[in-house]
């Protein structure tokens, strides 16, 4: 899984399409690129190993040990679902350890080049073999299965075993074609166009694309955060950073074969579609007036060019959600816009709970420069409807600007430490809120899930640490680095361009001294989620760093928050134990793990069918609960939602009336406004 190829759809160049005439044709073996190292190559290569082996975090020794490291994240690059190569090569490659070590310290590249090359050819030999069975009919009454997660399987004993596994995929595919609604011919011509497609990838790999995968398996063996950036990639990193973009506001990721949606900029277009979310993987691309293109097997860089456009141009995307029986395609159409700052910006809205309580909730979904100007704003707007307790819902929120983590956590405290940092040497430094000013000093909760990161993190965990704060919601992700961008041109490199590189420098602290690195920040009270915590997460990176300590930092907690969290939890689960959505929520992620936890999946048609069918009818009795929930009629199909069409938010409703518990809990106690010189907000005094 090439996950270190992330790419932003977001910048203002015109797309181009193949038009609904253009045949792709066969390339021949002979097309197959036979590639080596360009001379720039050892220049880059000696300076990535120099900044990684000198002012990395981690501090690395690249001895055999370390070399097997490198070639497990180069297989899980060439082959991340063991059907490509023979147990007998792969011994091969891992033979060569010595090999890796001196491409990576003494940039003798050749190897990893050969590796590549035969990597192309085992492709190229794969995609002609499917090719050919295309031809044949294809059984669908077998008994044959598939195993859908084969990334821990053992490689295929031999060449007899590699091509059945490949069949099995054919047949796969072509079964989730049909369950789609394709015909028959329009099922064979589609995998026909996506095998000829990858193939014609193939013949477009570059000698840079073979140094950045071996460059980044180097990377990505010292941990999860650190990568090489080639000339275009770094282009395509720094647009990420540029806050004038236009485009549809995706980060992509290349996966095996698919291209894969990493994560939806807050405010974008593709975020505005309310049908996008990450891991759905884009299968087909059509412009406006043109026909669709299957992109599977597409080099990503591709792909890119094909959804990148000007603003008010538009797009549509066939998406693919799900794996195995329950996979599903749709099409999103999105126009393509300016992505602008303010429909990043923390926003509130107040909520009345359960007894009639006003809970106001600010929403934040990155933190952005001036974030802590704008959460100010909004609880001002807050106080001034009289709301009874404010929720900071950072949900999905992967983080941003370290000192707007700072500075709006101080507008919930008086002063004092919010979080800690240690460089590579050690050093430890706290990073002080000092403005005693309080904007907020009532009944506060904290809303994070599993896709809150980083900055979110240091925020939930202070006011946690501080007492000042209850935290709902799941365990966060558990990113506790810190990393920094560098380039690896010189100003005397003249007209080349060597790319850049992107490194863990230091980790982030709590206050109590803990690392949220791996751990996260865990919740007083834990709601549902349908986010599989065993598949993300900082603790499910090959490489994470592991989580430590170090000594806290002076501070003094406000409040014992554990003596209201049981009582807080019997309380919620009272209210939802017979609600239907929560029930909803039970049976959806009881679903997902029967799926996940079923090794294979039938290759017979019929028996597939029966399944996919059970799954459409439950998610459309499930849509009715929800439907019926929000008092709205039911539909006959799932289909038959309005595009733009939202259904309430239970874990926010759930959210709204725990702070309404709490700020109820909270009338016993008195608040009073420090007055001595301790850097702290309130001093609780219980009646």
């Amino acid at each position: 899984m090439n996950k270190f190829i992330k790419v932003t759809i977001a910048c203002a160049l015109a797309s181009y399409c193949l038009t609904s005439q253009a045949k792709l044709s066969i390339p021949s073996a002979d097309a197959m690129p036979n590639l080596a190292p360009e001379d720039r190559h050892e220049v880059a290569c000696s300076r990535i190993y120099n900044y990684f082996t000198r002012a990395h975090y981690k501090i690395i020794d690249v001895d055999d040990k370390f070399a097997l490291n490198v070639l497990d994240r180069l297989m899980s690059f060439l082959d991340y679902n063991h059907s490509l190569y023979t147990q007998a090569q792969v011994d091969d490659i891992y033979a060569h350890t010595k090999s890796i070590i001196n491409g990576v310290k003494k940039c003798e590249l050749n190897y990893p080049y050969q590796v590549y090359n035969q990597n192309i050819k085992l492709r190229y030999q794969k995609y002609s073999f499917l090719l050919e069975k295309l031809k044949q009919e294809i059984d669908l009454n077998s008994d044959d299965k598939i195993e859908i997660d084969r990334t821990k399987s053992a490689f295929a004993k031999d060449e007899t075993e590699l091509k059945d596994l490949w069949y099995r995929e054919l047949k796969n595919d072509y079964q989730i074609q049909l369950l789609n609604g394709k015909t028959k011919e329009k099922a064979l011509k589609r995998l026909e166009n996506r095998y000829i497609a990858g193939m014609n990838r193939l013949a477009q790999i570059s000698s840079e694309d073979v140094f950045s995968v071996f460059e980044n398996a180097f990377a990505t063996a010292i941990d999860p955060h650190t990568n090489y950036f080639g000339p275009v990639e770094s282009e395509n990193f720094n647009d990420d950073m540029n806050l004038s973009l236009e485009g549809i506001g995706a980060v992509l990721s290349q996966e095996d074969e698919y291209t894969v949606i990493q994560s939806i900029l807050p405010g974008s277009p593709a975020e505005k579609t309310k049908k996008l979310k990450p891991k759905d993987k884009i299968i087909g691309v059509r412009q406006k007036g043109g026909a669709n293109e299957d992109i599977i097997g597409w080099r990503l860089t591709e792909v890119v060019k094909k959804i990148k456009g000007k603003k008010g141009t538009s797009v549509t995307l066939e998406i693919e959600r799900d794996e195995g029986a329950s996979a599903k395609t749709f099409n999103v159409e999105i126009v393509r816009d300016k992505i602008r700052l303010q429909d990043k910006e923390a926003k509130s809205k107040v909520y009345t709970a359960f007894d009639g309580k006003k809970i106001g909730v600010i929403t934040i979904s990155s933190f952005y420069t001036d974030l802590h100007l704008n959460v100010k704003r909004e609880i001002n707007k807050l106080k001034e409807q009289n709301v009874q307790a404010i929720i900071v819902d950072l949900r999905n929120n992967g983080g941003g600007l370290l000192p707007e983590a700072v500075y709006t956590t101080g507008l919930f405290i008086k002063k004092g430490p919010v979080v800690q940092v240690r460089d590579v040497n050690a050093n430890q430094v706290p990073y002080d809120d000092t403005d005693e000013s309080i904007d907020y000093k009532g009944p506060l909760v904290v809303l994070i899930n599993r896709l809150s990161a980083s900055s979110s993190e240091i925020m939930a965990a202070a006011l946690q640490d501080y007492g000042r704060a209850i935290v709902v919601g799941d365990t966060s992700y558990g990113k506790g680095t810190v990393q920094q961008s560098r380039p690896l041109t010189r100003f005397y490199d003249l007209d080349v361009d060597y790319g850049s590189i992107h490194y863990t420098i230091a980790k982030f602290y709590r206050i109590n001294g803990g690392s949220t690195q791996l751990n996260g920040v865990t919740p007083d009270i834990e709601l549902p989620t349908l986010i599989d915590v065993t598949e993300l997460g900082e603790r499910t990176e090959p490489n994470a760093l592991r989580w430590d300590k170090i000594y806290p930092a002076e501070y003094n907690e406000l409040l014992d928050n554990s003596q209201f969290v049981s009582v807080l939890t019997h309380n919620y689960q009272e209210r939802v134990k017979d609600d239907p959505v929560f029930n909803v929520i039970k049976s959806e992620r009881q679903r997902y793990f029967e799926v996940k936890n079923s090794k294979y999946l039938t290759l017979n048609f019929a028996q597939r069918k029966a399944k996919f069918d059970e799954d459409e009818k439950r998610q459309l009795e499930n849509t009715n609960i929800r439907l019926k929930a929000m008092h709205k009629p039911p539909v006959k199909s799932v289909k038959d939602l309005p595009d733009n069409f939202e259904f309430d938010d239970p874990i926010l409703k759930a959210c709204v009336d725990i702070a309404a518990d709490y700020a109820k809990m909270l009338k016993n106690i008195n608040y009073e406004i420090a007055t001595n010189n301790t850097p702290f907000l309130i001093k609780y005094q219980v009646k």
